[in-house]
């Protein structure tokens, strides 16, 4: 696969990572912590959910894009998707096993692309025309935020018990 997008490669591997990261982050970590409700903000099995079902909305969206000609691509809410899904009540094991799973078959879809049609268009109703590179740069954009804002969460329930050490 060769494409205008020097970063691509980059992209495509951290699409591969996230599952790993996402397993050696939470191994050991107890269900309380990856369960725990935070008012306001999604807890660690939330946003492993979110990630399960955006996987699943993205190989839709690329096999739209790569099957038909500049189809329309609908936008969605992410709290009403997520609330709406029976993956939140999954356990984190199960979720750990859906994320790496159809993180599989996308980066395999994905890969088996070319360039051409790496470059089909899809008309987004909320950004207007996309490129399926750009969406596969968002898509790890995407992942690395989520990575980071489990780190915040599980740093914030170990905060207190850092005493006196919290000054640094």
């Amino acid at each position: 696969m060769t494409t205008t997008s020097p970063t691509l490669p980059a992209a495509l591997t951290i699409l591969e990572a996230t599952p790993g990261t996402l397993r050696a982050l939470l191994a050991g970590v107890p269900a309380e912590m990856l369960t725990r409700d935070v008012e306001g903000a999604w807890s660690v099995r939330d946003v492993l959910a979110h990630l399960f079902v955006n996987d699943a909305i993205a190989l839709v969206r690329f096999k739209r894009m790569t099957d038909e000609e500049a189809p329309a691509i609908e936008g969605f809410d992410e709290q009403e998707t997520l609330a709406a899904s029976p993956a939140r009540k999954y356990t984190i094991p199960t979720l750990l096993y859906h994320v790496t799973f159809g993180r599989s078959k996308l980066t395999q879809y994905l890969r088996g692309l070319s360039s051409a049609q790496l470059e089909r268009t899809g008309e987004h109703s909320q950004v207007g025309t996309m490129r399926g590179v750009e969406l596969v740069h968002q898509i790890a954009h995407h992942d690395l935020n989520h990575i980071r804002q489990i780190a915040t969460l599980l740093a914030e329930q170990l905060d207190e018990a850092r005493g006196p050490l919290r000054a640094f």
